[in-house]
């Protein structure tokens, strides 16, 4: 596969497949046959929406598959590469064959960097789903934040939050998956420590309905009562309350992980990075602020 092209902001596949106009996507599809056509295990996407599976098996009963599905070839066949949901429904609704932009001699690592990117740009991907989309390219692909967002075409602030959910045990992203909780709960729930404490906090908003606002209240409220506890127990949770204060605004500076942990009169910063990328961005960072 010919190298991608640095950029791609809003360019979609064509960003990933050199000299494909996605506008002329219709007049160069072939027809190819629902039967030769077989779907990756590793598909990024894994949920689909029933309700709006079942209206675009009526929009193609009634107009056809108007978007083609970008496929490879595979023997005996194809392997798709982008357009499940569009070949569940060509399947559901009865079509033998269906519009292809047949893309030669793509590799598996290609295969899956262009499904990611297709499916993450889809405007119905709940947040779990974007984040681990996300951090796919980041591991599997050696993206930087910053390549992330311009081939999904999101603010890499965007991204970073998006990024942070995955740190929520996984019963609490579950919730948010399945719309028990919001992202608005779940961005509030980032700023408790320890699982046990975003795990019952959330199962509180799920039984009692809190708003986003009561959630804030009930963890500002808590954090206040920790001012308030007496003798060495006070000073530990005022350092502990300082220490997350300064990793938020340390994340915020470096779009990156960040963890502070004071002890005593010092302490230690953990940076986490997700390829050398990153490495090389935050060391050339770190300079420029020594040379200001």
């Amino acid at each position: 596969m010919t190298p991608r092209p640095k950029g791609g902001l809003g360019r979609g596949l064509s960003a990933l497949i050199p000299d494909v106009d996605d506008s002329e996507a219709r007049a160069q599809a072939d027809e190819v046959e629902l039967a030769r056509i077989r779907v990756r295990e590793d598909q990024p996407r894994a949920r689909f929406d029933p309700k709006a599976l079942a209206e675009l098996v009526e929009s193609v009963r009634a107009q056809g598959v108007l978007v083609p599905l970008i496929i490879t070839p595979r023997d005996p066949g194809y392997l798709l590469v982008a357009g499940e949901r569009r070949l569940r429904a060509a399947k559901a609704a009865g079509l033998i064959t269906v519009p292809c932009r047949v893309v030669p001699d793509l590799s598996d690592r290609d295969i899956l960097e262009i499904s990611l990117v297709e499916n993450l740009q889809r405007e119905d991907l709940n947040a779990v789903e974007l984040a681990r989309g996300y951090h796919r390219l980041i591991e599997e692909m050696g993206y930087t934040q910053q390549q992330v967002s311009e081939r999904v075409g999101k603010d890499r602030a965007t991204v970073a939050n998006t990024l942070r959910l995955l740190s929520l045990p996984e019963p609490v992203l579950r919730m948010l998956v399945d719309e028990e909780l919001s992202q608005g709960h779940a961005r509030a729930l980032l700023s408790l420590t320890g699982d046990g404490s975003r795990l019952a906090l959330a199962r509180e908003i799920v039984d009692r309905g809190l708003s986003v606002r009561e959630v804030e209240r009930r963890i500002r409220g808590r954090k206040g009562g920790a001012k308030k506890t007496p003798g060495r127990d006070e000073k530990k949770r005022r350092d502990e309350l300082a220490a997350r204060q300064v990793s938020g605004e340390l994340q915020d500076i470096l779009a990156m992980p960040v963890k502070v942990a004071h002890r005593g009169k010092g302490g230690q910063i953990t940076i986490r990075y997700s390829s050398l990328d990153e490495l090389d961005r935050l060391i050339a960072r770190l300079r420029r602020g020594r040379s200001a």
